[in-house]
């Protein structure tokens, strides 16, 4: 009698593989479909944008969803994003604040968005969508970086590299928001390779290295530093005396300066529609606003609506505070940029920095990264301990992952420790899961759920086209889709003359507020500026809501 052996017979192909090992024979679909499903979880956690960025860039999405372009349809910051007189606005209509979008922030969060909005809707579930697939995408292109810069018989690395860009500290939640986290890790990871690949393995990736500038660019404004490498790492490359010859390193011949130009070409290329949108909507191809942020004497600055950001004002705080000013710029740039994506291994990233100094595997790497670091502590010092290096430096954690793995090990005298490996990716598994539950999870929605409260109070006693000026009015538009214009931080008589300009209804005042706000929140009365702040109702979470009247009106 035939007998026919059942499914679990060790001949079965499946079973006479371990899990493991299914594993290390398919390491990228495998790191894919892992990321897609630890990214799909996350949404239980992130269900709204979260935080401005994000919510600027959806709100924007869908305005042009809406059929009304690229616009804002709320003041979020007078000195970048309230450059328009509400008064020549359409005929006037109450509500109406709708102006030019990206006068400061740079438009490929936005251009995501909108194909998926077009084929599922204005939702957040469709917003988040292109950013979960850039974000799975990150830890097969880690593993693959690992081969790259180690050898592809290094698997410790790969491995590692690949799970830390998985749990990446305090980037974990923020992968999934439609922002350029995602986006701009993934380009930039890729534009630094490529470098390095065009520059000593075959010319012909050049020209990717400039699509990927271009849309670095598109990403962020601080993108042209990637450009800036491209262009230094080109010239410093070490050239051999005869055209035709060999590299002394790699053997390889030096590259053509023609793919270099055809890279920067296909850069310009990229950006110029970008460019000659903003000549036309904004009135300069790079608008002014970006300087603004050289120029702030303290982050709150930035929320000003009288502060007058230019070099004058900058230089009159005097030499004492620029110099303490670039002093804490310096310390907090730099722990950021070890720390926030390694957590509890940055200090191997940093000894790992002087066994890789001189491989040209690092150059692209080590470039940028020095000029990110010094550019955000010296120029951008406000705004770079701020959330601008947090959302720049996301592709360089595999580096560092790589890096603090070299460091432990040159502090071995160079022995191979896959053991160490292992148990460094453990690490930085639990401890960016822990800092997600217990820190960034639970303040992820604050903004929203405050919104959600104010509407029950608004949707009795305000108009549905009534401004509201609050705090922060992005979160409050997107969970209650009323008009909204922000506070400002320059005190009192400041606000007042920003709501005489944009003529809010309510004025909503909560318990964490800018501190020149704290008179008005003790004493419940305000005038100035032809107008009068006069208190309707107090929230049982403390929140106060004034209305806004006209004292020349009877």
């Amino acid at each position: 009698m035939l007998k026919i052996k059942p499914p679990h017979s060790s001949d079965s192909p499946i079973a006479r593989r371990s899990l493991p090992a299914f594993v290390l024979a398919r390491p990228y679909p495998v790191l894919f479909g892992t990321a897609l499903i630890v990214r799909l979880l996350g949404m239980l956690v992130v269900r709204q944008p979260g935080f401005v960025d994000a919510y600027y860039y959806y709100q924007i999405a869908a305005n042009w969803h809406a059929g009304l372009g690229l616009t804002e349809t709320t003041v979020w910051n007078y000195q970048v994003g309230g450059l328009f007189d509400p008064a020549a606005q359409a005929v006037s209509v109450a509500g109406n604040l709708a102006h030019p979008a990206f006068s400061y922030w740079t438009p490929l969060a936005t251009l995501l968005i909108i194909p998926f909005f077009a084929v599922f809707g204005a939702t957040f579930w469709a917003a988040s969508l292109p950013f979960i697939l850039c974000s799975a995408a990150l830890p097969p292109l880690a593993y693959w970086l690992g081969k790259l810069l180690f050898g592809p018989e290094q698997r410790r690395y790969s491995w590692l590299m690949a799970v830390v860009m998985l749990f990446a500290g305090r980037y974990f939640l923020f992968w999934n928001a439609p922002d350029n986290f995602a986006p701009f890790a993934l380009i930039s990871l890729l534009t630094l390779a490529f470098i390095y690949l065009g520059l000593y393995r075959n010319d012909r990736w050049l020209p990717v290295v400039g699509l990927l500038c271009g849309l670095a660019y598109l990403s962020r404004s601080d993108g042209i530093l990637l450009t800036f490498t491209f262009v230094i790492c080109f010239i410093g490359r070490p050239w051999p005396v005869r055209r035709h010859a060999a590299s002394p390193e790699t053997g390889e011949k030096r590259p053509r300066g023609r793919m270099f130009i055809s890279g920067l070409a296909l850069a310009l290329l990229v950006v110029s529609p970008w460019l000659v949108r903003n000549l036309f909507e904004l009135g300069a191809i790079l608008p002014a606003n970006t300087s603004k942020s050289l120029f702030l004497r303290g982050y709150s600055d930035f929320f000003s609506y009288n502060a007058p950001l230019d070099l004058n004002y900058y230089l009159g705080w005097g030499w004492g505070n620029l110099l303490a000013s670039k002093l804490r710029g310096l310390g907090a740039n730099a722990f950021l940029l070890v720390f926030q994506g390694l957590f509890l291994l940055g200090p191997l990233f940093v000894i790992g920095l002087w066994p890789v100094r001189k491989r040209a595997t690092f150059q692209p790497f080590l470039i940028y990264s020095v000029m990110l670091y010094l550019v955000m502590a010296l120029a951008f010092t406000e705004i770079g301990s701020h959330g601008t290096i947090f959302h720049s430096a996301g592709g360089l954690i595999p580096f560092q992952a790589g890096i603090a793995l070299a460091g432990l090990e040159w502090l071995w005298r160079g022995r191979a420790l896959p053991r160490a490996a292992s148990i460094m990716a453990l690490v930085a598994l639990g401890v960016t899961l822990y800092y997600a539950i217990n820190y960034a999870a639970p303040d992820w929605d604050t903004d929203y759920q405050a919104a959600l409260r104010l509407e029950s109070w608004l949707d009795q006693n305000a108009a549905p086209k009534d401004v509201i000026m609050i705090g922060e009015p992005l979160s409050f538009q997107y969970a209650t889709g009323r008009p909204a214009i922000a506070q400002a931080s320059d005190g009192l008589l400041a606000n007042l003359a920003a709501a005489r300009r944009f003529q809010p209804r309510w004025f909503v005042l909560g318990p964490q507020r800018y501190a020149g706000l704290d008179d008005l929140y003790r004493t419940h009365t305000a005038r100035g500026a032809g107008l009068q702040l006069k208190l309707s109702a107090i929230m049982a979470d403390g929140t106060q809501i004034y209305e806004v009247l006209n004292e020349n009106k009877e």
